[in-house]
């Protein structure tokens, strides 16, 4: 397996679980968002994109192990870090979704939201320090370079963990009996 092969799979993997993503938040938005209360609707939603966030990974991760031999096996730690590449990619395309969304069609919401959190965080810090750190606060929930690098740390990270569970279900010991080609014997 050449480098070029394992970037283009996870790139695929991770353009696949990154649009489910991305449809799975678009379908909680056009139910109301995030409420105080989530309904039963939401939570349902909600276990939906892990559930197919896991068996994705599960499947993509299985279909790439099948691509090494039995002599070489398919190790947990060769399985994490694909599963991590994987979530890198997804981790980009839900950065630029999240900086959409923040720019143009939720921005009103987020910086309201960022309104409630400062006023009461207001009596902590001196009026220079406060104007600063809400100016910056503002400026930082809407950034699409912050939003997608956060977005792609919090993937990788959810990729690791995903990726031991992954692992372990797709891991395979080296075969020292698998045939080798290298002798033959008769």
């Amino acid at each position: 397996m050449t480098k070029k092969q394992y970037w283009y799979e996870a790139l695929v993997g991770g353009t696949i679980v990154g649009v489910v993503s991305v449809a799975f938040s678009i379908v909680l938005q056009l139910l109301g968002g995030s409420t105080d209360e989530p309904t039963l609707l939401t939570k349902v939603i909600n276990f939906l994109s892990v559930f197919v966030t896991i068996v994705l990974l599960f499947g993509f991760t299985r279909r790439f192990a099948a691509q090494h031999t039995a002599e070489e096996g398919f190790s947990m730690g060769r399985a994490v870090g694909f599963v991590m590449s994987v979530m890198l990619f997804a981790g980009i395309i839900s950065g630029v979704y999240s900086s959409v969304m923040a720019n143009y069609f939720i921005k009103d919401e987020i910086l309201a939201s960022v309104d409630q959190m400062m006023a009461q965080m207001q009596d902590l810090y001196t009026a220079d320090q406060f104007d600063n750190l809400y100016s910056m606060m503002q400026k930082a929930v809407i950034n699409p370079l912050y939003l997608t690098i956060s977005s792609i740390i919090s993937n990788c990270f959810t990729g690791l963990l995903v990726g031991i569970l992954v692992g372990f279900l797709t891991r395979r010991r080296p075969d020292i009996f698998a045939d080798t080609n290298h002798s033959n014997v008769e």
